[in-house]
């Protein structure tokens, strides 16, 4: 894929969108451009991850074993698998398979770090975007705990009124 195209891709894809172009074009030039035919695992569960992949076509399919199933999430053209992984190590919490061809392109946490270093403005943009998504996420976790806990007093008052 042609260099201009592959930056603009990325440059749509969150949270690549915050850095400055120059920044996402040393992405486009120094990731690797990987493809996966159909059924293809680019990664499993537990693996160590090395950073990050940007999805420029096809879908990849997220699914984690576990003994409670739990659905598969599609991530299509235009997602980034492993926001997290692009800057620390961690262990992959899902396995990742590609449902049908699919390009994406290789991002490692060293050539992500290296460009950060490069582009201190891109890397406070990317700071405050992670803690934006972040905070978002703990707002809505915080919804879900209100919710439990108006049920569980609703059940508990419901077993005082009829001695159960």
């Amino acid at each position: 894929m042609q260099l201009n195209v592959k930056t603009q891709r990325l440059a749509k894809i969150a949270p690549l969108a915050v850095l400055e172009s120059e920044a996402v074009r040393l992405l486009a030039f120094d990731g690797e451009e990987i493809t996966l035919a159909p059924d293809e695992v680019l990664f499993r569960q537990g693996e160590l991850s090395d950073g990050g992949y940007a999805i420029l076509s096809g879908t990849v399919a997220l699914e984690r074993d576990a003994q409670i199933p739990t659905p598969v999430r599609l991530m299509s053209a235009g997602s980034l698998i492993g926001v997290n992984a692009l800057i620390v190590d961690a262990e992959r919490p899902v396995t990742a398979t590609a449902r049908e061809k699919s390009l994406l392109v290789r991002l490692p946490r060293r050539l992500v770090l290296r460009v950060l270093d490069a582009f201190p403005d891109s890397a406070a943009a990317l700071k405050r975007f992670i803690e934006t998504n972040l905070a978002e996420q703990a707002a809505a976790l915080e919804r879900v705990a209100n919710a439990i806990d108006t049920v569980s007093r609703r059940y508990r008052s419901r077993e005082s009124r009829t001695g159960t």
